[in-house]
């Protein structure tokens, strides 16, 4: 009976572009909470991947309503929050939300015109959400130091999100080493999980990343690598992952599937761990339930993520794990066989990365020593900090490296190195270039 008046969501609510509405606390009768909480452990029964396991997990749930655990709760709202902290122990993806009656009959039958209360057509474009933002490519930037970096916060179905996704890997094409931060990343479709890992493997497509199992399927659906990819194929592209405590779901299969895969160096915190994916299913009183249909079971662990989390190889604080990550890039291919113009670009990196770490401090006395005239070059104190002019234009302020060291603030393409004698003023200024050159400028003042 319960199957009748249920309707499953084969997408994930947020994917699909469905925004739960904001309730207020609205009460909710012994009756209507007893009915409530049998028919989400019948969903439970039903949907759960593992059946045993389901039959253990929703005769539970019932047996707490018999013996009054729920009792006290008087709004839909609260039920809500009681069931889902109750339910996560068993899986991490369990999530319950009261959306009301007519926001379930809603999504249920389809989109409807709300003057007219007449069923009306889904947009033509039904990745229009997902591409406002932007399929969760919320940056693609080019780091110091040559090192590509995506801050990547959804997973996004590869069949909408292919043209973006592509583009974000061929930006960042040309980089010594690629960053991707999921710290952020909620989860989404195992698709884009198999894109962009099978970017970073050989191409042939010879690849298990992993096995789906459910209670819906005689055989585990495997993912494997893509034979060939639109971007190309870069496996030895030295690859980092950061991760937060807040990483979920597909968000922690990624680095998961890397880390079994030897494939990735991840850094930061430990993820959620919610391994298993599924779906999200509603009841006529207005209750919605994620439920995980399947697990995940990497080929190599044997095992998946859920309820542990993704442990990284570097832990640190997420707040840290960006800084902590270019710091690691630039040593490894600082040791590596590189051309002199990498070696500088590198070590410039570093050292501006280190600077900014643990700030180099100098008194205006300290400063004074470089104050005057180098030619066409000029350097004041304004405020505490030196400041370069050229040719009489605006000044901009310096950043002090340590060893009579300067560069412009936030720019890596040149060095201010200052010559001094004793405790003397400088009697010189040196700019080195990114391109190897040095302009000698003696002191004209």
């Amino acid at each position: 009976m319960i199957k009748s008046i249920l309707t499953s969501l084969v997408v994930s609510l947020a994917l699909a572009g469905f925004s739960l509405p904001a309730t207020a606390q609205t009460p909710i009768a012994a009756s209507a909470r007893e009915v409530a909480v049998n028919d989400l452990a019948q969903i439970i029964e039903d949907e759960f991947f593992d059946a045993e396991r389901a039959a253990a997990i929703a005769a539970g749930l019932r047996a707490a309503q018999d013996d009054g655990a729920f009792s006290a709760l008087s709004d839909h709202e609260a039920l809500a929050t009681a069931l889902t902290a109750r339910l996560a122990e068993e899986d991490r993806h369990f999530g319950v939300n009261y959306i009301g009656p007519e926001a379930a009959a809603a999504a249920m039958s389809g989109p409807r015109d709300p003057q007219a209360g007449e069923r009306r057509e889904r947009p033509a474009d039904r990745w229009a959400p997902l591409r406002r933002q932007n399929f969760g490519f919320a940056k693609v930037e080019i780091l110091a130091g040559n090192i590509g970096y995506i801050d990547l916060r959804m997973f996004a179905p590869i069949e909408g999100a292919e043209q973006t996704a592509r583009a974000a890997l061929e930006f960042v094409a040309g980089t010594d080493a690629v960053i991707f931060d999921v710290r952020q990343n909620g989860g989404g479709a195992p698709s884009m999980v198999q894109y962009l890992i099978s970017h970073f493997l050989e191409p042939g497509g010879d690849t298990l990343i992993n096995t789906f199992v459910s209670r819906d399927l005689d055989y585990p659906n495997q993912l494997w690598s893509l034979p060939s990819h639109p971007a190309g194929h870069r496996p030895d592209v030295p690859l980092y992952v950061l991760t937060s405590a807040r990483t979920g779901s597909a968000g922690e299969a990624f680095p998961y599937h890397l880390q079994a895969l030897e494939r990735a160096t991840l850094i930061g915190e430990t993820t959620y761990g919610a391994g298993n994916p599924g779906g999200t299913f509603l009841t006529e009183s207005g209750f919605s339930i994620f439920v995980s249909t399947g697990s995940a079971r990497n080929p190599i662990t044997g095992t998946n993520w859920e309820g542990t989390g993704v442990t990284p190889h570097i832990e640190t604080s997420a707040d840290t794990a960006l800084d902590t990550a270019l710091a690691h890039a630039y040593g490894a291919l600082l040791e590596r066989d590189v051309d002199e113009g990498a070696r500088r670009t590198l070590s410039w990196a570093l050292e501006a990365l280190n600077a900014n770490a643990a700030p180099v401090s100098l008194s205006e006395a300290e400063l004074a020593r470089y104050v005057g005239s180098y030619g066409i070059r000029g350097f004041t104190i304004e405020d505490g900090r030196l400041m370069y002019s050229r040719d009489g234009r605006p000044g901009a302020a310096l950043q002090p490296l340590g060893d009579h060291r300067f560069r412009l603030a936030g720019d890596d393409n040149a060095r201010f190195v200052f010559v001094v004698d004793g405790s003397g003023p400088a009697s010189r200024l040196d700019l080195h270039l990114g391109d190897g050159r040095v302009l000698g400028n003696a002191r004209t003042d």
